[in-house]
């Protein structure tokens, strides 16, 4: 394990303690992709004729490690050098420190193919409308754990995205149970749910929801912020139809 130098410099902001040192990384030059491969040679680790990812690896490893020891690292990809947070007192001086103590941590930036790469991009923008309102991804009896089947007066979980079920005054939201066989609407309120939440929603059918094929719908005002409401309810029919026994 390299044992990374540094220079400890006294510390004159702070006016009440005045053995406190901030500390910095003793930097012993920088290394380029050739500097890194030539590191490599010497531990005879081949470049040609290998497999590509081992030799990455191995490169990589090869950066950490520099930066461990205090060298800078430049490649096109990114710049990395060691960073060090922290103070250490008189005591201290001397003496090796554990790299918790001081944050020790390894800053990477951009390198310069990347940066040059960025800025000459083209961007192309389209719109997309923004993924608004409640998506139903199953329909179940939690009891049983059967999908698409209710029992007449037993719960029911929906589970989806962006269920949570809220509509300003007036607005009719709610799950929406509409009959394949009379076309016939039962609708529970928000305030029947339990939990009401982003990917889940659990009540008891209602005794309208009598024996038959049923489609269920989810509808809600709802944005995911707090006191936000979207202009109108956006209403999401599962796919599948339900049986209720």
């Amino acid at each position: 394990m390299a044992v990374l130098k540094t220079i400890a410099h006294l510390n004159d902001l702070t006016k009440d303690v005045t053995n406190d040192y901030f500390v910095l990384p003793l930097i012993n030059g920088t290394l380029y992709e050739a500097d890194i491969n030539s590191r490599l040679e010497v531990k005879q680790i081949a470049t040609k004729n290998v497999d590509g990812l081992a030799y990455l690896n191995n490169f990589f490893n090869e950066c950490i490690l520099a930066l461990t020891e205090g060298y800078n690292v430049v490649t096109s990809l990114f710049q990395g050098r060691i960073t060090i947070r922290g103070v250490v007192y008189t005591q201290n001086l001397g003496h090796n420190i554990p790299a918790e103590q001081l944050n020790v941590g390894i800053h990477l930036l951009q390198g310069p193919a990347a940066r040059l790469a960025a800025s000459q991009l083209t961007v192309h923008v389209v719109e997309q409308p923004a993924p608004v309102g409640p998506v139903i991804q199953s329909v179940t009896n939690p009891v049983t754990n059967v999908t698409d089947t209710l029992n007449t007066g037993a719960m029911v979980l929906i589970q989806g995205m962006r269920l949570t079920v809220k509509g300003q005054e007036g607005a009719v939201v709610g799950v929406r149970f509409t009959s394949l066989d009379s076309a016939g609407e039962v609708l529970v309120p928000p305030v029947q749910l339990s939990p009401n939440q982003p990917t889940r929603l659990q009540f008891v059918l209602p005794a309208a929801v009598t024996a038959g094929q049923w489609s269920v719908s989810v509808g809600s005002q709802a944005t995911g912020a707090s006191g936000v409401f979207t202009k109108d309810v956006r209403w999401n029919e599962y796919p599948n139809p339900i049986h209720v026994i």
